[in-house]
């Protein structure tokens, strides 16, 4: 089995263990994403990952190149959830998740259920918050209350004491602003 990674592995077990950051940047999100469906804790999960990615490395040289590098580190990023999970005593948790809950299927294709998928959704999230931030007061206002708090144009004009022309021009610069904000961020990955 060709495994991406080995050329990198096989510099990092020659003794350039600074190569082993290739590593841990490559897969640290889907590790985080991983443990996180265990730990349903993000703090928690970066902690186990790290853990993860510490035990992989001290473990390097009984890799056997049998199976794709990844796969070993999702066993051993679920071994050390686990071990998480009976230390923080959450055995019920343990007995709901799937030990193969992430991995990639046989297409290629990620489903939308993975952790990866979670991950992103939060990332999103923050990008939209932060997006939202960056608007003049006044526009947030607007967007809240379309769009948050689901009111109609006149709710809304009572609310803000002004017109619907007013309130729909206001709402439909903020969305304006937001779309190019949001742009910029998927332009940045």
């Amino acid at each position: 089995m060709q495994d991406d990674d080995k050329e990198i592995l096989d510099e990092i077990l020659n003794g350039n263990v600074s190569k082993y950051e290739i590593i841990i940047h490559k897969y640290q999100a889907r590790v985080i994403s991983l443990c996180f469906k265990y730990t349903k804790s993000y703090p928690d999960a970066e902690d186990v990952a790290q853990e993860a990615f510490l035990k992989a490395f001290n473990s390097l040289d009984k890799f056997r190149f049998e199976s794709k590098f990844y796969s070993w580190l999702h066993r051993i990023a679920i071994n050390c959830s686990l071990n998480y999970i009976n230390s923080k005593e959450k055995v019920k948790e343990k007995e709901t998740i799937s030990d193969n809950f992430g991995l990639i299927d046989n297409g290629g294709e990620i489903s939308a259920e993975t952790p990866y998928n979670v991950y992103n959704m939060q990332i999103m999230a923050e990008n939209i918050e932060s997006a939202y931030n960056t608007l003049p007061e006044d526009l947030k206002l607007m967007v809240k209350l379309r769009d948050i708090d689901d009111l109609s144009y006149d709710e809304m004009s009572r609310i803000a004491k002004l017109p619907i022309g007013t309130i729909k021009s206001k709402l439909h610069r903020a969305r304006d602003i937001l779309i190019k904000v949001l742009g910029k961020y998927a332009d940045d990955e």
